[in-house]
């Protein structure tokens, strides 16, 4: 190829070169490599000398580390800080969406590399102003599949929450969210049984995936009746404990009044018994995917102090006004808990790890999510704990990007480095294989071909607190 001709193919397109590439999905190092992109996608790659030619941007990423941008599985993007009022003598939960919030936590995901995220729950007319912002360039922020007002009856209420009580009522909020663009249909922790199966049937009536977020209803019941993605390793439903200490888990963990089943429930499930061997089973013959957010664990169970799992260095990435609600939130959902409780809550935690080992061993499909606004920093420690729960790293990255673009749909278009995919890519300073804790040291992301300095974008984000 002369310089010419290569000048005239590349003038429209930018090279990145120099880096390590890493290739979670076929478990693959490339050294000195490089690739080109050219109106936001991925046209070529190669490693060694670059094609040559006069190109419209040059990178010179020469010791980063570049992998598939990443994908935060359970992301509530546009939600606003939780509100809790009394109205009327009765209380009044709500979370309602705030754009300067919104523009604050889209800006801080793209900082720490999330170029994608599934948002499971939310005002689906802020979902998608989020959508045409991010699309016409006003916002700065990563692609988002929504799920839209979570189906959860009272004190949850506002524009983020919805309880219809019909099937007529069912169908319409379907539709209404279906017709705003949103992917997913949410249904949480306080309903039926037969409300859960209403729940999905209008989902996929109206072309949404049902996921859900449980309590009373078991895993193996949802996976039957067609959920397609549970949220949290909280599948603390009594009919998964096994007959003979049902009775000593509803006393013990004052079931349905307190947020003990977070713990107690790990010290009673008989990983070994038919209770648990069936829901593996349901949740595979179903095809059904996981999204554990181990950091909702390690919350719960740290209440009483969250210095050491709540780094200051990272809370100043959540805006302020989310901050101070997550942690009153957190307040009030270990209301009564003695230190006793606290000891117990810690000291399950091997057994948490033996409920992740299990389910991957099983082959069930999981992404990593944090329950967090954006991603953002916290990408890295909800990595790093499915590191100490006993995956090994190039699983957990897949995790975080080609599996979790699988499972949300995406997999033939991001979530990978190759040609033909979108252009969406973080580049290290530091090699997430040896120490998890490098996710979080993002130099330079690519989203759709946009080329950001993290850093630039993460003091953008900060400084619109002053």
């Amino acid at each position: 190829m002369s310089a010419c001709t290569a000048s005239q193919n590349y003038k429209d397109a930018d090279l990145y070169s120099g880096f390590t590439r890493l290739d979670p999905d076929r478990q693959k190092r490339v050294e000195d490599a490089w690739l080109i992109v050219r109106d936001g996608t991925i046209v070529e790659m190669g490693q060694g000398t670059p094609p040559q030619g006069d190109f419209a941007e040059r990178y010179d990423m020469s010791g980063l580390y570049g992998l598939p941008g990443l994908i935060d599985g359970h992301a509530h993007i546009t939600a606003g800080p939780h509100k809790l009022e009394v109205v009327d003598g009765a209380p009044r939960v709500t979370i309602e969406s705030v754009d300067a919030i919104t523009e604050f936590h889209a800006k801080i995901a793209i900082g720490f590399g999330v170029t994608t995220v599934r948002n499971p729950g939310g005002d689906p007319v802020a979902n998608a102003a989020y959508d045409e912002k991010v699309a016409s360039g006003e916002w700065i922020g990563p692609q988002a599949l929504h799920a839209g007002a979570v189906i959860q009856p009272p004190p949850f209420t506002g524009a983020a929450f919805a309880y219809p009580k019909s099937p007529e009522e069912w169908d319409r909020e379907a539709a209404r969210q279906a017709d705003l663009g949103m992917t997913y249909f949410k249904l949480y922790t306080s309903l039926t049984e037969e409300e859960l199966g209403e729940g999905v049937r209008a989902a996929k009536a109206h072309g949404l995936i049902p996921i859900a977020h449980l309590d009373a209803v078991s895993w193996t019941k949802a996976a039957d009746l067609g959920v397609e993605i549970m949220e949290h390793a909280l599948p603390t439903s009594p009919d998964l404990i096994e007959p003979d200490q049902r009775e000593a888990y509803l006393k013990d963990a004052s079931y349905g009044l307190s947020s003990k089943p977070a713990y107690v429930w790990f010290e009673m499930v008989d990983y070994d018994g038919p209770l648990f061997t069936e829901m593996v089973r349901a949740l595979k013959d179903h095809g059904v995917a996981l999204n554990l957010t181990l950091s909702v664990n390690e919350l719960i169970y740290n209440t009483d102090d969250l210095s050491g799992v709540l780094l200051e260095e990272d809370a100043k990435f959540t805006h302020p006004e989310s901050l101070t609600a997550m942690k009153q939130f957190l307040a009030g959902a270990a209301y009564g808990w003695t230190p006793e409780d606290y000891e117990r809550a810690r000291t399950v935690w091997p057994r948490v790890h033996e409920f992740v080992q299990r389910l991957e061993t099983a082959g069930i499909p999981m992404m990593i999510g944090t329950d967090s606004n954006s991603g953002g920093v916290y990408m890295a420690h909800e990595m790093a704990l499915h590191i100490d729960a006993g995956l090994d790293a190039w699983t957990v990255l897949d995790m975080a990007t080609g599996g979790a673009a699988d499972i949300m749909g995406l997999g033939d278009s991001t979530g990978r480095l190759a040609p033909g995919y979108e252009a969406d890519i973080v580049f290290l300073s530091a090699d997430p294989l040896t120490d998890m804790s490098a996710i979080r040291k993002v130099v330079h992301v690519v989203t759709d071909g946009m080329s950001h300095d993290a850093a630039a974008v993460r003091e953008s984000a900060l400084s619109s607190l002053n």
